[in-house]
């Protein structure tokens, strides 16, 4: 549900090892991307107060949803996303054995907690992050088998985001540690928990390099030849640094492009 920039490339992973792969989009001009790829395509559209689409035809039958849109709050400041959630949760009462893997963020912790892993308990310190704790929380109400991923910062194929930052001045917390992910490593991931059943968890899939941003954003506009940016001298209480302390016990993994680069897809 969401077969976006991140959607797409998983039900792609998931086709290459032969599962059938329903997928959602809220535009009817992307219905046709998603069918050329082979993927089982669906107009749905979560609201804050109803669900518009054949949502019930979507789950009929499935295995395993993931759950994969955004807060979408930048574009349109009124999304609820926990109230979304909840009407999810209620319709998925008719599919209890749906499993569910959640793509949540690591923005539910406050940007000075510090050093947090999946133990820590998040202290969201906007709105943003409170509804994304909050859509955890439902998630976690839910009668179906549940795992929730907390992902990094997103980087991969075009988008990086030194070129948000290119050429900008005085950016704020220059020693504050990047929590960044490559696409490549979070298709990785998730494969891993669909096809090994890893439920019941919550994990951060986040890349183990936390550079201070001000070393880690110079190089990477060096790298791209983009504008570099400079970053303000005063110091700043943004400290938060995720850590992903399961995932190697749990399935043996290992960032492949933990460097979060513009290599890959």
């Amino acid at each position: 549900m969401g077969c976006g920039w991140l959607g797409k490339v998983l039900a792609k992973s998931l086709k290459a090892k032969g599962h059938h792969v329903r997928g959602s989009v809220t535009t009817k001009s992307h219905l046709e991307v998603l069918r050329n790829m082979g993927i089982e395509p669906f107009l749905i559209k979560l609201g804050n107060e109803a669900i518009t689409g054949n949502l019930n035809d979507f789950l009929e039958g499935i295995g395993t949803l993931v759950i994969a849109f955004p807060p979408g709050r930048r574009k349109n400041p009124d999304t609820n996303y926990a109230s979304r959630f909840k009407l999810l949760v209620q319709a998925l009462a008719k599919h209890p054995s749906c499993k569910l893997l959640l793509l949540g963020s690591i923005g539910v912790f406050g940007a000075a907690q510090g050093v947090v892993n999946e133990k820590s308990s998040p202290s969201p310190d906007d709105m943003s992050g409170q509804q994304l704790l909050g859509a955890e929380k439902s998630i976690k109400n839910a009668a179906n088998p549940a795992t929730i991923v907390r992902l990094g910062g997103l980087v991969g194929g075009d988008r990086h985001p030194a070129k948000q930052l290119a050429g900008k001045i005085n950016i704020p917390a220059p020693q504050a540690p990047t929590n960044l992910v490559h696409r490549q490593d979070v298709v990785r991931f998730l494969m891993a928990i669909i096809e090994e059943g890893h439920w019941g968890k919550t994990l951060h899939c986040v890349s183990p390099n936390h550079k201070p941003r001000v070393d880690f954003y110079t190089e990477a506009s060096k790298r791209l030849n983009l504008p570099l940016p400079s970053f303000a001298k005063t110091a700043s209480k943004r400290n938060k640094k995720v850590m992903d302390s399961r995932s190697a016990a749990l399935f043996d993994f290992s960032y492949r492009l933990a460097n979060c680069g513009v290599e890959g897809s």
